[in-house]
């Protein structure tokens, strides 16, 4: 097994990746051990190639830098207790690296029994810097939630978001760009991106037929491996029943007691069981919830939205059209919100006035935006005075309004209200 583990570390070191596609997401290295986690496929372990190319390009040296995949099947066999065999193996091959900070990267090292036991040994030492990727269900576990509790940094990863997705193409974002004639091959990739979503092999693959395939593919993997393999869930069809759901209903108010009136008959589901499920959903980063506005705290999650963690799910059980645009399109504009870190809540007014997304720093609003597919002259009235609801409600002089392809600016008696393409907004920052 030793001699297995050298052979991974050089291999790795031989045949690392040049040049790995840059995220917009940063590593510190302390004491804390980094952990990376998020959707799987998301681009977790090529965000950590860029990262160790970034120590290179610092000045230290390849030997001080160790990456070990635990999804190599090479070490299937590896138990907990037999850890320590990685170090081992390591300061044989560089016996001068002892008294130095050696830099440890441990890609989905939850594969493995008991990890945290080792790594929380290592984390003691104060002799390196650890960072652990892997799928969110499984990093965020009670081993995490004792054993390592205080000494880690965690690191929320996502699919690309639309400026990363227009990187990932080829396509600059120069200067007054929304002038130029690059301006129409942005436009049809945000037309792409609000129907596949973010995932980078997704992004990279022409035909939309596989794209629907790979996306399936990665559905499974949520399923059997981030869910039934973790949590040994039994009742699969229950399970799928769910995500169905969620697919068919997102970006819309959701009670979980709603899902299991509207199936008892069929699944006479267990309430701890759907609720469980429902948890499970949200741990891997599948579903996200939106809880409404209100000061005190424990309200806001007696009425909440659901959405998707990426757009590319949603069409696999979707079918087109303007109904389902509309929502493919505020789901886009949350996760992009999600992606920059925002503090996210919606909006329902005392005279039953909606704003879908409510932007919060430290307890204080600061930011309302509206979705809508299109701004037209049937729901002109109904967009608008949603927005401007919240504007007066939280005393903001600013609204925004997103859309398709619409934009404009209206002044109203509330204040100033920008309506604004999704492509001209994502890529605005």
């Amino acid at each position: 097994m030793k001699d297995n583990i050298k052979k991974i570390i050089l291999e790795w070191q031989e045949g690392r990746p040049g040049n790995p596609f840059k995220r917009n997401y940063t590593l510190s290295y302390s004491e804390e051990i980094n952990t990376v986690i998020g959707l799987r496929r998301s681009g977790k372990t090529y965000f950590i190639f860029s990262e160790i190319e970034k120590l290179l390009e610092q000045g230290i040296p390849l030997s001080r830098v160790m990456y070990i995949n635990f999804d190599d099947e090479r070490l299937a066999e590896l138990k907990g207790t037999d850890l320590n065999i990685l170090m081992e193996a390591y300061f044989e091959l560089y016996p001068e690296n002892t008294g130095e900070k050696v830099f440890l990267f441990f890609d989905e090292i939850q594969n493995i029994a008991n990890w945290h036991l080792f790594v929380k040994r290592l984390y003691e030492q104060k002799k390196y810097h650890i960072t652990l990727t892997g799928s969110s269900s499984k990093l965020l576990g009670p081993e995490i939630a004792t054993e390592l509790r205080g000494r880690t940094l965690t690191l929320k990863f996502f699919p690309l978001d639309f400026k990363e997705f227009l990187h990932f193409k080829n396509v600059p974002l120069s200067r007054n760009i929304e002038y130029s004639q690059e301006r129409f091959r942005i436009i049809n990739h945000a037309s792409e991106f609000l129907e596949y979503g973010g995932y980078p092999c997704v992004a990279l693959e022409t035909s939309e037929p596989r794209k629907k395939d790979i996306l399936r593919d990665y559905l499974d993997m949520i399923i059997f491996r981030d869910i039934v393999e973790r949590y040994d869930v039994r009742n699969t069809h229950l399970l799928r029943a769910i995500i169905n759901y969620l697919l068919s209903s997102f970006a819309a108010e959701f009670s979980v007691n709603g899902f299991i009136k509207k199936f008892q008959k069929e699944y006479k589901p267990n309430k701890v069981t759907v609720f469980n499920y429902f948890s499970y959903l949200e741990d891997v980063g599948f579903l996200h919830y939106l809880p409404a506005f209100s000061y005190k705290i424990h309200q806001r999650y007696l009425s909440k939205k659901s959405y998707i963690g990426d757009n590319g799910f949603i069409l696999l059980l979707s079918f087109r059209g303007m109904e389902v645009s509309g929502r493919l399109l505020e789901n886009l504009v949350f996760t992009e919100l999600l992606k920059q870190g925002k503090t996210l809540f919606y909006f329902k007014s005392t005279g039953n006035h909606e704003c879908d997304f409510i932007i919060t720093e430290n307890e204080k609003v600061t930011g309302a935006i509206q979705v809508t597919y299109k701004l037209t002259q049937d729901n002109r009235e109904r967009e608008i005075r949603g927005l401007t609801a919240a504007m007066k409600e939280f005393g903001l002089e600013k609204g925004t309004i997103i859309t398709a392809d619409t934009e404009e600016e209206i002044e109203d008696p509330a204040g100033k209200i920008s309506v604004i393409p999704f492509w001209k907004w994502a890529i605005s920052g």
